[in-house]
Parts: C-alpha cells; structure tokens; sequence
C-alpha cells in the first residue's frame, strides 16, 4: 500500500508537478471540512486556483457557510439567495481585517466648516448625521449615501444638541433638559419634542423600527424605561429601574415584546432574572430566573468598569467591560431561539474609547468593534469571534492636513508627568473621531470624513467625493 501511494504520488507529480488532494476529495467530505473553516480561510483557499475557486464557490458549500456569515455580520437570512454568498462571505472578510472595497474623502462643506468640526457624527443604514454648531441654535445635517443628497433640520427647541440618533426611518435628536425630537427621514412628518422627567440627559436608547425605548443613568434612582411608539406618537412606561441593575433589554417590533435582563454579578454561577413585557401596555407576559455559567472564572459587580449594549436584528449583545479594560464579557441574546449565551474576550490592548475613556467606538457587527489608538496611531480591530486584536496603521489623506499636525506631535515618555500624558493623549484623540456600521467605517477630522466601504455590492460613486490619496504617497 505504501509502494501504492508513493507511486500515484510521483504520477501526479510528473502530470501536474503538485497533488490537489482537496480537488480529489469527494464534495461531501469537503463540507465537512468547511465548516471548521472561516470566512477569512474560505476566501483564501479561493484564490489558490481555479478549481479551488469552483470548489468553495459551489451552492453546496456556500449554503452551508452563509448562515453564520450573515449571523456574523449582524443580518437576517430571508432576503439573502444563496447565489449571492460569496459576496457576503468576502464583505464579512473585508471587515473583520479592516480591508474596505473603497476609500474616498469628504471636505468638509465651507458653510459647515466655517462654524466649527461638526460632533457627534454617526452612520446607520447607507446615511451618516452629524451636529452643526450654531450659536443659538445646532443644526443637523444628513448625507444619504445612495444618492448623495444632504437634509438639514434646525433644532426647535433652542437648547443644545447633546446626542444623535438615527435609525432606518428616523433621526431622533436629544437636547438639554431631556427633550427628544424625532423626525422622519423619508417624509415631511415632524414630531414635537418630547420631555422625559429625568434629572439629566445621558439616557440608553435602543430603536427598533418605530419604536423608542429610552432608560436615564442612573446609581440608586429607580426609573421606568419609556416606550415611545411613533407610528401613534403615545409614550408608555415599562415596569421600574435603577440603570446599573438592568444590564440589558431587547426589543422585538414585530411580536411587541419587550425582554429585560439583571444580572447578579456576584452569585455563581450567575443569576440572571428575564422578564417579558408587552410593548403596548407595559404588562409582564412572564418571568423567570436562571443560572449562567461563567466558564471557570468569577467576577463581582466591583470588577465592572462599564456596560453597554446593541442590536442586531434579532440578536442584543451586551458588552461589560471590566476594570483594566482588557477583558469583556458578551451576553449574547438570541430572540429566534430565546437563548441567552456568554463569551470572554481577552485583548492584549486595553479597548478604550477616544480620549483615553473606555468602552466607546463603532460596534460594527456582533463580537467586533473598531477603536482607534492613539498611542500606535492606527486602528485596533477586536474580534471576540476569534479572540483577536489586530492593529492597522491609519493612512491619513493628503487633505487631512491638521490631523497630521496633531498626530506628528509625540505623546510624553511613560515616566513623564501623567497628567501631561493625559492631555497629549486627549489632544491627539480629538483630532479624529471614528464612526459607522457593518457596511461604512468613518473617520472624521476637522478637515473632512474619510470613508471605508466593505460591502461589495455598495460603493457607490458620490458627485461631491474626492478619490483617496494616502499622504506618504503625495510627498
């Protein structure tokens, strides 16, 4: 037997000069292989030859990749036909290595700089926002990425934009004094804004369709969450809350429910207590309580620096970082089959936020989030999915002229006085402030927003985009 295989090896050899043993293995048995396989392997082996590139392209293949694919990017699987995998799969690669379709730059407008760099920008749905500074009255502005058209709203209620948000339909904007306005993007309709009592204005929101489900921080105070349907414009409040207690809540438009989750970080195994509620008259359908492993390790609620969470269609992922900032926690919700999971994500770079602050940055897609680093001056990827962190040096455009300035100026020694650290760090910082989703990643400077594009079938051409030019590559 082994005279057998050397010999049909020096055979292929002198046919071929290599053996493809992946070509000669049944399809059958490379499925089964492909599925301890990533997107990030798949797309590789796809480039190794045509016959690979036959191989992992087949519907066989693809059908059985693409349901984690979409999960991993976030994306429900009903519109998707599986002719369109390998799209999804090289979009979902593009992402988690940081390697856009296309880069372009966006100077800023001279009506719009002239003011001040707009603030608070943020992307959702193929349109980005920002706050315009308007002495008297902030302005915000939306760019529609399909069709580069630009909107303005002027804020009515005369107090300072504090915060943005924006959804598939809506904008809803937050001023001092707990106002929310909401405004539909599509049509002429305009809500009035709407008070909420509480003391201060630093809220967690959570949109899903027309619905707004609104929760103020809060220590030792116990609140409701508010509900604000806009399709009748009516606000219903939900049960009673002190905000570091309730961890995290999911919210399904379509059943018009309501899940909420505490966590009791200092029994375990965890014990976490859910609670259904409907979305129309604030009542609870069920409750029930149950243990969550934490994988061999412990935790109390002293360790937890900061907690955060987001949505993906039907999945919640909260994030609770702990103190020192390299390690996270993820509960992950699943609506479609009621499962609440955990995952530990350890980074060898602290995940922080601008300014030095832990716990900001885009949160492009479930288990992966893009920060930048001031420090290595580039953009960290971390992906819990994998357990790695990966750093990209940021190529700035020749047009980024004043965060060149910014950025060529060197942080203190470690040793130095660290408040002066601090400051260099925090200067650094705000020269450039990351945004966007799963399918546009967004830097933006006083000079302008340099965008990244990772879908393959959505680079679109803007009239008013100028094509990316790295400045080491114009001298």
């Amino acid at each position: 037997m082994e005279g057998f295989c050397g010999n049909a090896l020096v055979a292929g050899r002198e046919q071929h000069a290599y053996y493809d043993i992946v070509g000669s293995l049944p399809l059958e048995l490379v499925v089964s292989v492909v599925e301890y396989l990533d997107e990030t392997d798949i797309v590789r082996s796809r480039r190794v030859s045509k016959r690979w590139r036959t191989i992992f392209s087949c519907d066989t293949i693809t059908k059985s990749v693409l349901p984690r694919t979409l999960a991993a990017l976030g994306m429900e699987t009903a519109d998707v036909r599986i002719t369109n995998a390998t799209t999804y799969i090289q979009w979902l690669h593009n992402l988690r290595t940081a390697r856009p379709v296309k880069k372009v730059f966006l100077p800023w407008p001279e009506d719009v700089i002239s003011l001040g760099k707009p603030r608070n920008i943020g992307c959702n749905s193929r349109r980005l926002c920002y706050i315009i500074p308007e002495r008297g009255r902030d302005k915000v502005a939306m760019l529609d990425l399909e069709t580069g058209r630009r909107s303005t709203w002027i804020n009515d209620t005369r107090r300072p934009i504090e915060d943005i948000r924006l959804s598939d339909r809506y904008l809803f904007m937050i001023t001092q004094d707990s106002i929310i306005s909401a405004v539909d993007i599509h049509t002429p309709q305009r809500w009035v804004g709407k008070q909420f009592p509480w003391p201060t204005y630093r809220v967690r929101i959570t949109i899903e369709k027309d619905k707004l489900v609104i929760l103020p921080f809060s220590i030792d105070e116990a609140f409701p969450l508010w509900m604000w349907d806009l399709r009748s414009d009516r606000v219903q409040t939900i049960g009673s809350f002190i905000s570091k207690d309730l961890d995290f809540w999911h919210v399904d438009a379509d059943e018009n429910v309501l899940i909420t989750f505490e966590v009791n970080w200092d029994e375990h195994p965890l014990l976490v207590h859910q609670t259904r509620w409907t979305l129309t008259r604030g009542e609870v359908l069920d409750r029930k309580i149950f243990r969550l492993s934490l994988g061999g390790r412990r935790v109390s609620r002293r360790d937890i620096f900061l907690k955060s969470h987001h949505n993906f269609g039907r999945t919640t992922e909260a994030r609770v970082r702990l103190k020192g900032c390299h390690t996270t926690i993820f509960l992950i919700y699943d609506h479609a089959i009621q499962r609440l999971s955990l995952r530990w994500f350890d980074s060898t770079e602290p995940i922080t936020d601008r300014a030095g602050q832990p716990g900001g940055g885009p949160c492009l897609a479930p288990l992966l989030k893009y920060g930048w680093m001031s420090e290595h001056k580039g953009i960290a990827v971390w992906n819990a999915a994998t357990g790695t962190t990966t750093l990209h040096g940021y190529q700035l455009d020749f047009r980024e002229v004043s965060a060149h300035k910014r950025l060529a100026a060197p942080l203190p020694p470690p040793s130095s006085d660290v408040w002066a650290r601090r400051f260099a760090a925090f200067f650094m910082d705000s020269c450039l402030s990351p945004f966007g989703d799963h399918e546009v990643f967004g830097m933006a400077s006083d000079d302008g927003i340099q965008l990244w594009f990772f879908n393959p079938n959505f680079v679109p051409d803007l009239p008013f985009a100028e094509p990316f030019l790295a400045m080491q590559e114009s001298g």
